[in-house]
């Protein structure tokens, strides 16, 4: 017995570095300053006390996004061959295997939500006035993947329900709170862009048509028709709605890698599918800004929409970069990504550990909620029987998630 104890406490000891292939650990002392400095704001406070009202709600919208996509699912072919289309792969958030998850921008947003979780539950439990016996870092060989802070399990054990839940609870609402951050600041890009060119941009040109034959490209931007300076779709109907089959409009293009080059044509129009037509499809650069900007209960799921898939809706997106400039300068598509992506993750892995699965944090707040509300009234075998059915309900839901699009 006393060489397990002498085994356990070696293990808890800061300084010590182990390796697991291909995993290594790097236990460290250089937190738990951090921890104590932090800890006793009265910020820190607060926050624990904000944590418990976030919880149940993101538990709640984690539970309603698990039983509307397995209903989706369910009743809709057209999402489950999307999703099977992007394989088993998809449901792990590992960059480089996930096929939406770019390796950089998921490796970095993946390691900021793993420490900012693993933080918040060290700086809440020396608020608290818990032990933390051992704090450091993860690595994949010499790759950063992640933090870890081990509280001390007898502690939180013996401590106040409400002190207990707000230590599991604060990882959640860490995640959280730089989530909103991020998407705040991400916000406030997009709505600094600017399109390169004034106009609308011509996406594609259709072989055979009067646009085609009058030398237009994609990649052109109608910057006038008739003379009239066009910046909208508004104008540009406009100026052909009163036209007929076999009219003539005079129009001017900028085109080029620079959009520095001018060109002018007439296009005699055509009909068809009884329109008067040029035959281009037409992209304005100032829609996906706007529509991103539009934040509605209905449109909130936008935010939630990954470049990588989305990339005629996403303004950050590879497709669009190329059509705005920001005042940040050139590189201002790489805030974006990893704005977006740390927002991203923080979100998915605040959900996924609100959820009422033990051993997650959710699981471990509703275990200890049972035991601070019917202690008295139930053994604390029956409500460990409780925690565990509605842990693997919900896993058993996770599982037809991830099973139904491969065998329906």
């Amino acid at each position: 017995m006393a060489d397990k104890e002498f085994k356990e406490e070696e293990e808890k000891q800061p300084g010590r570095v182990e390796f697991n292939f291909p995993l290594l650990t790097v236990r460290t002392q250089v937190f738990s300053g951090v921890f104590d400095r932090l800890g006793s704001f009265r910020s820190s406070r607060l926050i624990s006390w904000f944590s418990l009202v976030v919880v149940p709600i993101v538990a709640a919208l984690g539970l309603y996004l698990l039983c509307s996509s397995l209903v989706t699912l369910l009743w809709t072919p057209v999402a489950r061959e999307a999703t099977s289309e992007l394989g088993l792969a998809s449901y792990l958030m590992l960059p480089g295997i996930n096929p939406i998850l770019p390796i950089f921008y998921g490796w970095l947003s993946i390691v900021c939500a793993i420490v900012i979780h693993e933080g918040a539950h060290g700086i809440i439990a020396r608020n608290r006035g818990l032990t933390v016996n051992s704090s450091g870092l993860l690595f994949f060989l010499i790759i950063p993947i992640g933090a870890f802070v081990d509280v001390d399990e007898k502690q939180i054990a013996k401590a106040k329900p409400r002190d207990s839940l707000r230590v599991m609870a604060a990882g959640i609402a860490g995640n959280i709170i730089v989530a909103i951050a991020c998407l705040i600041a991400l916000l406030l890009i997009v709505n600094g862009l600017t399109p390169v060119v004034d106009g609308i941009y011509i996406s594609s040109v259709t072989d055979g048509m009067p646009a085609d034959e009058a030398g237009l490209l994609p990649g052109d931007v109608f910057v006038s028709v008739d003379n009239v300076p066009v910046n909208n779709y508004v104008i540009l109907n406009s100026s052909i709605a009163g036209k007929n089959s076999g009219d003539t409009v005079h129009v001017t293009v900028i085109r080029g890698e620079k959009f520095d080059e001018q060109f002018s044509t007439d296009v005699t129009l055509t009909e068809f599918e009884n329109r008067t037509v040029m035959g281009v499809g037409l992209f304005d650069p100032a829609s996906p800004v706007n529509y991103y900007l539009t934040l509605t209960p209905d449109s909130f799921y936008l935010y939630l929409l990954p470049p990588s898939l989305y990339s005629g809706i996403v303004p950050f997106s590879d497709s669009l970069i190329p059509f705005y400039t920001h005042p940040l300068g050139t590189y201002w598509h790489v805030y974006a990504n990893i704005l977006f992506w740390v927002w991203f993750v923080n979100v998915n892995v605040a959900v996924f550990n609100a959820l009422p699965i033990y051993p997650m944090d959710g699981g471990r707040m509703l275990d200890i909620s049972l035991k601070s509300i019917f202690g008295r009234k139930l053994s604390e075998k029956s409500i460990s029987r409780i925690t565990y059915t509605v842990t693997a309900t919900i896993v058993f839901i996770l599982l037809m998630i991830v099973v139904i699009p491969f065998v329906m």
